[in-house]
């Protein structure tokens, strides 16, 4: 069995574009949000949001994993993927399989980018309670204090923040993988409507501009969960990779 590396994060973290380095690496396969299936559309589905979408068996969460061994078994598996889409069957058989690591951002960040894109996201879509007790199962599954990298650092100082990552995992640091051609290879190149729009024009890690997103105190929605979202990031920022 090669090893499979997760990345598990909430979304708009800026866990694509890690994906891409990855995949600019080329000594893993990039498995993007693998079970977000599970999450949505299988007939264990635990999103009532896609009601309108015939519940699909091929997305149950034990065949989607399977897969996910079976290929690992010929190659290094990287996931990245929302620690929300497979809470609900994290224990300690399942997470045995991944070498899990954790990516966050600050919720004044990540919210109106989230909002932009679906301004009814739920308190689990904004997935930071669900990063927490998911770091915290692996942290007593493990005895160990998973990887954690922020975001900040990553656009402030990729080059140090990659290495450290790559030395906290055991693998090589690959320096060329920090830089990559604009648009998206295959691996991914999903239909997600916009989602990756800034991944797309992107040739390595970087603080983009966003003047539309409206600030989390302007929104209601965004304003509670920054409430409730911010103490979370708190306590996963406490035990983040100290990159000097």
């Amino acid at each position: 069995m090669k090893s499979i590396l997760a990345l598990w994060a909430h979304p708009r973290a800026r866990s694509s574009a890690v994906g891409r380095m990855i995949y600019e690496r080329g000594d893993f396969c990039v498995k993007d949000e693998p079970f977000v299936g599970y999450y949505y559309f299988s007939d264990e589905r635990i999103s009532e949001r896609r009601v309108d979408v015939e519940p699909n068996a091929k997305y149950r969460f034990e065949d989607i994993l399977k897969n996910v061994l079976q290929e690992a078994e010929y190659q290094g598996i990287f996931i990245k993927d929302h620690a929300y889409h497979i809470i609900s069957r994290a224990d300690s058989v399942n997470l045995r399989h991944f070498r899990n690591t954790f990516l966050i951002r600050h919720p004044a960040q990540s919210l109106p980018s989230l909002y932009a894109r679906m301004p009814d996201f739920t308190l689990q879509e904004a997935g930071y309670a669900e990063s927490f007790r998911l770091f915290e199962l692996v942290r007593q599954i493990e005895g160990m204090t998973p990887v954690v990298i922020d975001a900040d650092d990553l656009v402030e100082k990729p080059e140090s923040t990659i290495k450290a990552y790559c030395e906290a995992v055991g693998i090589p640091f690959i320096r060329r993988a920090l830089d990559w051609s604009s648009g998206l290879p295959s691996a991914l190149n999903a239909d997600w409507g916009g989602w990756y729009s800034h991944l797309e024009k992107s040739c390595g890690f970087a603080r983009q501009s966003n003047p539309d997103y409206v600030a989390v105190e302007e929104n209601a929605r965004t304003a509670q969960a920054y409430e409730y979202c911010l103490p979370f990031y708190r306590r996963l920022y406490e035990h983040r990779l100290r990159i000097p």
